[in-house]
C-alpha cells in the first residue's frame, strides 16, 4: 500500500502542476486580450474638425492592419480638442498648430505627462471672391487688413471657434492675437459662402478646411486663393501647394501635432503609425507629410 501511494503521489503532483500551468496560461491570455497594446484595444481620438477626413482615413487603414484596435473619432472646433484630452474624455488628439502657452503649462504640471509628436503640415490660406482684382499679398499687407489698420473697404473674415488658426496667423504676422479684427463665421462653409457672394470679403482658413468644403462642391467656382509672400526677405509670391508647404516656401505653414498620454499603449501605437506608414496617407491628402515618405525602388 505504501509503495502504491508513493507511486501515485508524483502523478498527482504532476497533474496539479499541469492544472496550475493551464490556469496561469488562460489567465495570462485573458489579461492580454482585455488590456490594450500598441495594436489592440479601444480609444477615442479628438481632432480639429478640418482634420476629420484624413484622421478617418488613417484610422480605417490602421484598423485594417490591426483589427483588434477600435478607434472612435470625435471632431470639434480647435477650442475644444485639447480640453477633451485634459478632461480624459479622449486618449489622444490631432491638432493644427502649436498648443497655447497655457496648454503647455498644464502639460508640464500633469502627473501623467502628455507627449506631442509632429506628424504633418498644413497651411493657412487667404481666399477672396473670384472677381476680386487681388493677385498677391504680403504678410505685412495681410496683417494690416486683419488688424483694422488698412481697411480699403475690405471685410476680413475668420471662423469664430478656430482660435488655433488665429494664434498661428498672429504669430506669423508678428501681432498679438487680441489685435485681430475680423468678422466671425460659424463654420468654414459659411466663411466660403460669404466670400463667394461678396467681392469685398477676404477670409483666412486652413487649406485642409478649404479642400474639405470644396470637395463637396460648395463655392468652387466663386473663390480663389491668393499667393502670399514675406515682404521682409523680398521673396516671390508662393501658392499653398503641397510641395511649397512641405518645403516651407509658403509663409503661413503650420504643424499638425498628435498629442497623447505617455504610457498609453494604443495611443502610442497609433501615433507611431502616423509618424511612419501614415506619412504616405498624408502625402495623398490635402495636408503635406511631416517627413518625406521613403520609397523602395526595385531594379530588375
Amino acid at each position: 500500500m505504501n509503495n502504491q501511494a508513493y507511486q501515485k503521489n508524483p502523478i498527482k503532483v504532476i497533474n496539479s502542476l499541469l492544472l496550475l500551468l493551464s490556469m496561469f496560461f488562460l489567465m495570462n491570455c485573458a489579461q492580454r486580450k482585455g488590456g490594450d497594446s500598441a495594436r489592440s484595444g479601444q480609444m477615442t481620438l479628438a481632432v480639429d474638425r478640418q482634420l476629420r477626413d484624413i484622421a478617418s482615413s488613417q484610422i480605417e487603414t490602421f484598423t485594417r492592419y490591426y483589427p483588434d484596435a477600435v478607434i472612435k473619432l470625435h471632431s470639434s472646433g480647435s477650442d475644444k480638442t485639447i480640453p477633451q484630452l485634459l478632461d480624459r474624455n479622449v486618449r489622444a488628439a490631432l491638432i493644427s498648430g502649436e498648443p497655447e502657452a497655457v496648454e503647455d503649462s498644464l502639460f508640464a504640471t500633469m502627473h501623467h505627462p502628455l507627449r506631442r509628436e509632429p506628424v504633418a503640415r498644413d497651411a493657412i490660406v487667404c481666399i477672396v471672391n473670384r472677381t476680386n482684382p487681388l493677385s498677391k499679398l504680403s504678410l505685412l499687407e495681410l496683417k494690416s487688413l486683419f488688424s483694422g489698420k488698412e481697411s480699403s473697404g475690405v471685410t476680413p473674415l475668420v471662423t469664430a471657434d478656430d482660435y488655433r488658426l488665429q494664434s498661428v496667423f498672429a504669430a506669423a504676422a508678428g501681432m498679438p492675437k487680441k489685435e485681430i479684427r475680423a468678422g466671425s463665421c460659424s463654420s468654414e462653409t459659411e466663411l466660403i459662402n460669404r466670400v463667394s457672394t461678396d467681392n469685398k470679403a477676404i477670409g483666412l482658413l486652413f487649406r485642409s478646411s478649404l479642400d474639405g468644403v470644396l470637395k463637396g462642391g460648395n463655392g468652387q467656382k466663386d473663390v480663389k486663393v491668393i499667393p502670399l509672400y514675406k515682404e521682409a526677405d523680398g521673396s516671390s509670391p508662393s501658392e499653398p501647394t503641397q510641395q511649397n508647404i512641405f518645403e516651407g516656401s509658403y509663409p503661413l505653414v503650420t504643424t499638425v501635432y498628435y498629442v497623447y498620454y505617455a504610457g498609453d499603449a494604443l495611443a502610442a501605437g497609433f501615433g507611431s503609425w502616423l509618424s511612419t506608414k501614415g506619412q504616405k496617407a498624408f502625402e495623398k491628402s490635402s495636408l503635406a507629410p511631416y517627413r518625406a515618405f521613403e520609397r523602395t525602388i526595385i531594379l530588375k
